[in-house]
Parts: structure tokens; C-alpha cells; sequence
């Protein structure tokens, strides 16, 4: 019992390290890129380590949703309620329909870093898993030679 306390405390541990890690990757990127109009997608982050009653652990990674958009480089356009005979739309588009602002790129902040960060979260908790298996078999193997007769 004690052994599987354990188990449920490092992983919480881990996950709550690997969060915060990855946060700090995602931070990083946008800092390299450029990303950081007002800082408010770098604030949003929020992470959260929910342990369910089945002893699965959950984690929840969560930003504003514009760093999606961000991310995919879409989302500049007209803006809401923008009509073609409104003066909205001669202020945003030129007389052939383009916009008059610098073309949107993609700039990939979390699309990469998530895929290399979860792969190495698997290969933490099967790392973490094999660790308490081995001890757990130590443990129960005698510690004085066993004889077997035949």
C-alpha cells in the first residue's frame, strides 16, 4: 500500500515539474518569436494535476485561445459586424478586397513543443514505472540462498 502512495505521489511530483517546464519552453518560444503584443497570452497559461478515483492522473495545460490562432498564423481579417459599404471595410481593405495591415505568418510556438514535451512525459512515467517495479521485485526476492531439491 505504501509502495503505491509513493507511486501516486512522484507521479503527481513529476507531472506538476513537467508542467511547469513546459510552460516555461512555451514562454521561451514566444519570447523567441516575438510573440508578445501585450503579455496576455503569456499570463494565461494555467496548469492544473487532477488525480481521478480510478489513480489516473489528468493534466490540464490551458492559455487564451488566441494562441491557437497565433500559432496557425489565421485570424486577421475584417472585424465583427465589418460590411463592404461600410466605412469599416475601406479602413481594413484596399479597392481589391486585400487587406491593408502586413500579411500574417504562422508563428509555431506550441504546435512542435507540445508533441516533443509529451513525448517526453511518457518517457518520465515509464522511466518512473520501471524504477518502482525494480525495487518492488528487490524487495521481494530472499535475502538468504534458497535451496531447491529435487
Amino acid at each position: 500500500m505504501s509502495t503505491e502512495l509513493n507511486l501516486a505521489e512522484r507521479e503527481r511530483e513529476m507531472a506538476m515539474k513537467w508542467l511547469d517546464f513546459t510552460v516555461e519552453n512555451f514562454v521561451e518560444n514566444m519570447r523567441k518569436l516575438r510573440i508578445r503584443n501585450t503579455g496576455a497570452l503569456m499570463a494565461s497559461f494555467q496548469k492544473q494535476v487532477i488525480g481521478t478515483a480510478t489513480g489516473q492522473l489528468q493534466l490540464r495545460l490551458s492559455y487564451a485561445l488566441y494562441g491557437k490562432f497565433v500559432d496557425m498564423g489565421v485570424g486577421r481579417g475584417m472585424g465583427a459586424g465589418v460590411r463592404r459599404g461600410d466605412d469599416g471595410f475601406d479602413r481594413i481593405r484596399n479597392s481589391r478586397g486585400q487587406l491593408r495591415r502586413r500579411q500574417r505568418k504562422a508563428r509555431k510556438w506550441y504546435a512542435k513543443e507540445i508533441y516533443a514535451q509529451t513525448k517526453r512525459l511518457s518517457e518520465l512515467m515509464s522511466e518512473l514505472h520501471g524504477q518502482i517495479l525494480i525495487s518492488t521485485v528487490a524487495d521481494a526476492v530472499p535475502s538468504q540462498p534458497v535451496t531447491i531439491q529435487f
